[in-house]
């Protein structure tokens, strides 16, 4: 089974709980928080921020969307949100979720459909001109289930305008904290703790799809299989079954902050810059109580003239 039915099977088994836990919540509410406080140093014109370069249009993709974190967090500085993922169990609980919420469809719809897949072309539900030339792409916790970063990172760009930005959050490397019974950090235990620990002799690997200084286990070069990959969401459901489908679904585990800076560059980003959330954020992982890094990371579609004078 490929990676991308992998992730397919997984979401598509907990659409309804993803998000429900209560740890969960505080997590969404910390990076919305820490995100739309950035607003400035993503860089690029907005709607409602009060700021003199507000412009009237601003038109965003959710990329792997699930039940839309990064759209709930953009949505006021936005005034079209299109969401892709991958599970259509996802795309029908954020779709339901925006119509609750009273929100048209014309302004906010999420489709299912796969940017990534490098056998087949994009189906065409999202190959029309209504899912390209975003000024801004997202993508929430989700480029460490993307097998290959820079091509992931590439396709998006390709779905930006000339100028516009990709913006991501995801895990650091080295960046947990144990907790106690109560949840509680625990001082002095800084590492990499939501995952099993190596076998012995194993070494971190580098290899060519572009997460180098990205860590990832038994990682096989030849074959680039993952097996015995770190568990996530441990919390979301009791069963075995589930648990071994989200196992599956992961290609890494954590990014190093220069490994985020050299695959947005090899992808042809310019301006990329990371920033590491100061708070951590508690989370339930692989059956540890942890307090967990998130860094953030952003980068540029050259302008056409940029791109011309690199030739």
């Amino acid at each position: 089974m490929s990676l991308s039915e992998a992730n397919r099977k997984y979401f598509d088994s907990i659409s309804d709980a993803y998000d429900n836990k209560p740890w969960f919540t505080k997590v969404n509410q910390q990076v919305t928080e820490e995100l739309q406080a950035r607003l400035e140093w993503i860089g690029i014109p907005l709607v409602n921020t009060g700021s003199p370069t507000d412009v009237k249009e601003v038109k965003f993709l959710d990329y792997a969307c699930g039940p839309g974190l990064m759209s709930r967090i953009f949505g006021p500085y936005v005034t079209v949100t299109k969401g892709i993922d991958i599970s259509p169990n996802m795309v029908a609980t954020y779709n339901a979720r925006a119509r609750t919420a009273g929100l048209p469809v014309f302004s906010i719809n999420a489709v299912m459909g796969d940017l990534f897949n490098k056998n087949e072309a994009p189906s065409s539900e999202i190959s029309g001109s209504e899912f390209r030339n975003f000024d801004l792409v997202a993508v929430g916790f989700g480029f460490h289930h993307f097998e290959d970063v820079v091509h992931a990172a590439r396709c998006l760009k390709e779905r930006l305008r000339p100028g516009g930005v990709l913006v991501i959050n995801d895990f650091l490397e080295g960046g947990d904290l144990k907790a106690d019974e109560h949840g509680n950090p625990i001082a002095g235990t800084e590492g990499d703790h939501a995952h099993h620990h190596h076998h012995p002799g194993h070494h971190r690997q580098s290899h060519h799809h572009g997460h180098d200084g990205i860590k990832s286990e038994k990682c096989d070069p030849a074959t680039h299989t993952h097996a015995n990959v770190k568990q996530e969401w441990d919390d979301v459901s009791s069963s075995r079954e589930v648990k071994e489908q989200m196992k599956d679904s992961i290609a890494v585990y954590s990014f190093t902050v220069d490994g985020v800076k050299k695959f947005f560059t090899e992808a042809g980003f310019v301006d990329v810059d990371v920033a590491v959330m100061p708070e951590r954020v508690y989370m339930q992982f692989g059956g540890r109580k942890i307090w967990r890094t998130i860094l953030f990371a952003k980068g540029r579609k050259p302008l056409e003239t940029e791109a011309k004078s690199e030739l």
